[in-house]
């Protein structure tokens, strides 16, 4: 899948990416943060790119890649 057909299915389905393609350990890792107090967080953009991000690199994209990519994918969602 393409970034543009990408964009579009996120942009349809946007709650479907992150019930469909949470990493396991997307939530515990979240819950360190908060509960560390080590940064301010969006837990729903932190979830929404953690999900992209698990998407790709399922789809063969590897690490650096996928995080390069998924950044660029929440860019492009903002209004």
């Amino acid at each position: 899948m393409d970034r543009k057909d990408l964009l579009k299915w996120i942009r349809q389905n946007d709650s479907g990416v992150i019930e469909h393609f949470p990493p396991f350990d997307a939530r515990t890792e979240l819950d360190g943060i908060i509960r560390d107090r080590r940064h301010e967080i969006d837990e729903d953009a932190y979830l929404m790119f953690v999900s992209i991000r698990a998407l790709l690199r399922k789809d063969g994209m590897a690490s650096c890649e996928s995080d390069l990519e998924a950044g660029q994918i929440m860019a492009l969602l903002k209004p």
